[in-house]
């Protein structure tokens, strides 16, 4: 598992693959991988 941030909002989430749509704010396409420290 993945942990992707939303570049917009700053929101989380960890999923297997890139969520298309932030659930916070609402925007399209913003995930960013991140690593987990």
């Amino acid at each position: 598992m993945a942990v992707f941030k939303c570049k917009q909002c700053g929101f989380e989430k960890e999923s297997r693959c890139k969520p298309r749509k932030c659930p916070e704010c609402g925007a399209r396409d913003t995930f960013e991988k991140i690593e987990k420290k």
